[in-house]
């Protein structure tokens, strides 16, 4: 198998139960009890890109009825109220009112919280919400906690630069992965409808692709635009933490969760 991101060739690194989710690894416990099997998980060695291969080749009606469904709360808390607080807290001290797009947007409630503060935001969303891309390009696009979600990443990153302005900039989140993986990683969770995590090397890669100079200025937050001077604006934001660092891992294949500091380093999980 070859990435899609630059064509490398791919290895297997673990292979992990469809219903592990990113909370199991904060709760300490199993959410989600139904065994509904595992998936693979590859990685490109030349630039670390990682995906679940199969979850790559769902229908959109299998995420909704078995990712995105009245359960998914439970894998991602912050989802509904306390993410698109903090974000819309953040933007609006980094940003003067404009025409965003929050791309990915669940139910909405960043750009309701934004259209407060004066932007003119538009939502979208294909399995909450406004399921209708906006018909005009806007001067900021965000896509927060929304990379990691998409298989066809070349497709999402054609949106984003398709709905952002020249003079415009796309501000988004994913949690960066190690190069290479040893084992199990907790971003890397079936659950949550995580299906591709870049590396600093296949994110770069990836926006060049669609002329786009980008910049990350955490693990976690990244800024791309048309024109790299437009960069320049963002470059000294403050950062914002999107996720926190779990206290559990898994032992014994994915049935047992352990605090992390009870684990011995060399302690295969």
């Amino acid at each position: 198998m070859n990435c899609e991101i630059c064509s490398g060739h791919c290895r297997i690194v673990f292979v992990k139960d469809v219903n592990v989710s990113c909370a199991d690894y904060f709760e300490g416990r199993r959410l989600y009890q139904a065994n509904l099997g595992e998936v693979a998980l590859f990685e490109c060695v030349e630039c670390g890109f990682g995906f679940f291969a199969e979850m790559h080749g769902w229908p959109q009606e299998r995420y909704r009825n078995e990712i995105y469904n009245g359960d998914y709360h439970l894998c991602d808390p912050p989802f509904r109220e306390e993410r698109p607080k903090k974000l819309a807290a953040w933007l609006g001290n980094n940003l003067c009112p404009c025409d965003l797009v929050d791309f990915g947007g669940g139910q909405g409630k960043l750009a309701e919280l934004l259209v407060e503060k004066g932007f003119r935001a538009y939502s979208y969303d294909p399995f909450y919400g406004e399921k209708r891309l906006p018909s005009d390009t806007a001067d900021v696009v965000t896509a927060f906690e929304v990379v990691e979600h998409v298989p066809d990443q070349r497709n999402l990153f054609r949106s984003l630069s398709a709905l952002c302005r020249p003079a415009g900039i796309i501000v988004f989140s994913t949690l960066l992965k190690p190069k290479h993986l040893i084992n199990d990683w907790w971003y890397a969770s079936p659950r949550n409808g995580h299906v591709s995590f870049h590396t600093t090397d296949s994110l770069s890669r990836l926006t060049a692709q669609f002329g786009l100079a980008s910049v990350s200025l955490s693990q976690e937050i990244h800024v791309a635009a048309h024109r790299a001077s437009t960069l320049a604006c963002a470059v000294n934001w403050p950062t914002i933490t999107i996720t926190d660092t779990p206290g559990y891992m898994f032992t014994d294949r994915w049935r047992r969760l352990v605090p992390t500091k009870a684990v011995p380093d060399h302690m295969e999980t």
